[in-house]
């Protein structure tokens, strides 16, 4: 025959609720990490675009000093140039 326990519909009942309140915590820990997964995504993708607009503004900053750069120097040249050109001009009508 089969054995018969003492508190047979007790302890099914107690493991029954056990069992989804330590299923209800895992479930509850799940969610947590996905959503802390979720802001670090949200945050890193944050991040990412404002790396982004710094990137642009700074390469579009440095182009515009460069080129500024650049032009004072080829004005530079222009005025070495002729100055130059002008003394060889002078020195060969003495």
């Amino acid at each position: 025959m089969a054995t018969e326990y003492k508190y047979g519909g007790a302890g099914f009942l107690s493991g029954l609720i056990v069992g989804g309140v330590v299923g209800a915590a895992i479930g509850v820990g799940i969610v947590i990490v996905i959503r802390d997964r979720e802001r670090v995504q949200e945050i890193g993708g944050k991040a990412g675009k404002m790396a982004g607009v710094i990137k642009d503004e700074v390469f579009t900053e440095g182009k515009e000093i460069i080129k500024h750069a650049i032009d004072e120097g080829k004005e530079a040249v222009h005025k070495t140039r002729s100055e130059i050109e002008e003394k060889l001009r002078e020195k060969r009508e003495e």
